[in-house]
């Protein structure tokens, strides 16, 4: 998070600044190439293919939240958007801008913190200098399957304001942030706030760090802040404008059910372990030496972070991403941190165990983001060899099931809704209502459930899809709908024409109805 700073004429090395300059430089460019090649192993994630899916169909006239059900608020939709449009102007993939779009928003929001970071002076910009090419590949290299999702974009557009948040706390006389620098620190910080507001909590957790620190309150009303709120206003009058019916209809329905699916002990045992080593590991690195306000600020972000990640109780990688990007970039800061001449140097074998320790721990954090959701390559050429650009509908709970394959077919996505969430969650919940003893949620949650299978039969009996993907591992969904007559009925038009692990694919016989 910081830029090359003057340097001796030469070092131990032999180099001087300029070559420095330019070894560095020369590091991100192989760490970029790296990813790209990387990335190849997971391609367009399912969340992002979905996104795209629901841009080209809100650019075709569809309305969110009537024509298309999202889970998330609208900026999820605006945020891809730009590249989307770019690409449908320019003739090319839509993914492929995605990816670059994703790439160009780390490179900036890296590369502006890196110019705040000269520009603030911090003690440990000599020595983060040649460490950049790590920075970015935490933000290119280490998201693995969580690559393009928006947690991801909007923490590299948060770092410049964690820089400058760590520069309000401990600013070095003389230097003072400029009023753009401030504002464009807002903007990027705003991002991750609109993507999910909970996220609030990592931009005002630093924050007060920073005005204890200067024992001000005075910092809590610096331009970028003042940035952060007048966006988040406009944005929740814009929502209520342009999409009311998040707010009345979706927003109650997602804390009815989908909010109340978790999974809070999967999501202590995967993460807790390698997250509690990764604090500890802040002392071990460099034992008797104070965080600096760097550190600190990485800290205290990437612990407000893990309150998100708790409370959406998912598990999912991707809403770990920010608490451990934050985490890791707050270890590497701590290992560049200068020691005060009064310290023993550390030996030699004992610097190596530390940083053998640090890459340890990265890789251990790495683990989650390592599952692969692409779809098996031999059912893909299976389906391609079957039928040109088919509708395509899924029986599953999980969004992977149905993306990005049906974008990899070239098909058409014929449901309102990205998986079976709502019915799926609706019918756990019953289940888990009637086992309490609870008569009437058991009954309140039947109902969704009914009333969300009665569309997905009538859904599929309007736009007879020529494929079906069913998701094996949801066995209860599956069960549920085999007990409705309709469903049955309508699967007697399909036949079983591929198969691996993970789904049933169903292809439409020929001769069978098309749709009107």
């Amino acid at each position: 998070m910081t830029v090359i700073q003057e340097r001796p004429s030469t070092d131990a090395l032999g180099l001087d600044a300029r070559s420095w300059s330019a070894l560095t430089a020369v590091l991100c460019l192989l760490v970029l190439g790296a990813a790209i090649l990387w990335q190849t192993r997971w391609g367009v994630i399912p969340d992002t293919s979905w996104i795209i899916t629901m841009c080209e169909r809100m650019l075709a006239g569809d309305r969110l939240y009537i024509d298309l059900v999202e889970t998330n608020p609208p900026f999820t939709p605006w945020m891809f958007m730009p590249a989307v449009v770019l690409a449908h102007k320019l003739g090319a993939s839509p993914e492929i801008a995605i990816h670059a779009y994703s790439y160009a928003i780390c490179l900036a929001g890296l590369g502006f913190a890196t110019l705040i970071a000269k520009q603030a002076g911090f003690a440990e910009n000599p020595a983060l200098s040649p460490m950049l090419p790590l920075f970015l590949a935490l933000l290119v290299i280490f998201p693995g399957n969580a690559f393009s999702e928006r947690e991801q974009l909007g923490i590299a557009l948060l770092l410049p304001l964690l820089v400058l948040t760590a520069w309000r706390a401990a600013p070095i006389e003389g230097r003072v942030p400029s009023v753009p620098a401030a504002v464009l620190a807002g903007l990027g910080g705003s991002v991750l706030v609109l993507v999910k507001p909970y996220y609030a909590l990592v931009v005002l957790v630093p924050a007060l760090y920073a005005a204890w620190s200067r024992r001000s309150i005075r910092t809590l009303f610096a331009i970028e802040y003042w940035v952060i709120g007048l966006l988040c206003v406009a944005y929740a009058v814009a929502v209520q404008h342009f999409y009311p019916e998040f707010l009345s209809v979706i927003y109650p329905m997602l804390a009815d059910t989908y909010m109340r699916m978790q999974k809070i002990q999967a999501l202590l045992t995967t993460y807790s372990p390698v997250y509690l080593l990764a604090l500890v590991t802040l002392r071990l690195l460099r034992p008797g030496l104070p965080l600096s306000p760097l550190v600190t600020v990485f800290t205290l972000a990437s612990l407000a972070a893990t309150v998100a990640l708790i409370y959406q109780a998912k598990g999912w990688p991707y809403h770990a991403f920010p608490a451990f990007s934050l985490i890791l970039a707050a270890l590497l800061l701590r290992i560049s941190q200068p020691a005060p001449a009064t310290n023993k140097p550390s030996g030699m074998a004992m610097a190596l165990g530390r940083k053998l320790l640090l890459a340890a721990i990265i890789a251990a954090a790495a683990i989650p983001f390592m599952q692969i959701q692409k779809p098996n390559a031999e059912v893909v050429a299976k389906l391609a060899a079957a039928t040109p650009q088919p509708g395509v509908a899924l029986v599953g709970a999980d969004i992977s099931g149905g993306h990005p394959l049906v974008r990899m077919l070239g098909g058409t996505w014929i449901s309102r809704y990205c998986s079976d969430w709502l019915g799926e969650s609706a019918r756990y919940l019953s289940s888990a209502a009637t086992r309490d003893g609870n008569k009437e949620m058991a009954s309140h949650y039947r109902q969704i459930a009914d009333r969300y299978i009665e569309g997905k039969i009538a859904e599929l009996e309007t736009k007879q899809p020529a494929v079906i993907i069913v998701e094996k591992k949801d066995v209860d969904w599956n069960a549920e709908l085999s007990r409705w007559q309709g469903y049955v009925n309508f699967l007697r038009g399909y036949q079983q024409i591929a198969e691996d692990d993970e789904v049933r694919v169903l292809l439409r016989n020929a001769g069978t109805a098309q749709p009107e």
